[in-house]
């Protein structure tokens, strides 16, 4: 690849794109979105599969992580082994309190007939900010509304003792977590790092277009660019 085709080449936003000895490497930004969602109560669907994230059943909940993230953006080139150690302190480190308190709103959902997690959605209160603190489906689950569901179930709950806020993030390069976030309600909190990554890609995806003479496109990715511009003009005023 030239120099030439690595500049006109479409680089996903949320990753780093470098150009080394001829070949595009892309490597996925160490960068969370931070959301806020207020709550109100939600429908539910659940069944006897739902139940609450009981300690007793780590080593399941720490299998589902691993099979959960194993190919994920967040553990993009990480050696198997340092995302088992992972998956196994991250489990351990929200019920021993780490990363606040552990809260008894927290769900899991078991595979049919089993006590394999087959979903986890766990809960915590940090300086009295109540937070989604991790979430995940495992694959072979994906697209069955189960993290809806979890989540809408502990909402609830969190709701009637007067809970009207939560937050969650999502890795910057993760666009399923970002959608789901998005369409459960999530809004995005958005950092001047966040602010400034964004207006510099849109920077160069309109250059891109100009030199492939992608007109269609223009447009609107300069809408982009003057909307980012403008909150990126308020970082600067504060």
């Amino acid at each position: 690849m030239s120099i030439e085709e690595f500049e006109l080449m479409e680089h996903p936003f949320g990753w780093k794109a470098e150009y080394w000895d001829g070949k595009a490497v892309l490597t996925p930004r160490e960068q969370h979105v931070r959301t806020k969602l207020c709550l109100t109560p939600r429908s539910l669907e659940v069944t006897d599969n739902f139940m609450a994230a009981n300690p007793m059943l780590k080593p399941q909940m720490i299998a589902a992580f691993y099979e959960a993230f194993q190919d994920s953006v967040e553990f993009c080139n990480w050696p198997e082994l340092e995302i088992q150690k992972h998956a196994e302190r991250n489990i351990n480190n929200y019920f021993a309190g780490v990363r606040g308190e552990p809260l008894p709103v927290s769900v899991m959902v078991l595979e049919p007939n089993s006590y394999k997690n087959a979903g986890l959605a766990l809960f915590t209160n940090k300086a009295g900010k109540i937070n989604l603190d991790l979430l995940f489906v495992k694959p072979f689950y994906h697209r069955k509304r189960i993290a809806t569901q979890m989540v809408s179930l502990a909402v609830n709950k969190l709701y009637e003792r007067g809970v009207r806020e939560v937050y969650s993030a999502y890795h910057i390069g993760n666009e399923v977590s970002r959608q789901w976030h998005h369409s459960f309600g999530f809004q995005d909190i958005y950092d001047r790092f966040y602010i400034r990554i964004k207006y510099a890609w849109l920077q160069h995806e309109i250059w891109r277009c100009q030199r492939l003479n992608l007109k269609d496109k223009i447009d609107k990715l300069r809408q982009e660019k003057d909307y980012w511009y403008a909150k990126m003009e308020n970082e600067w005023k504060d």
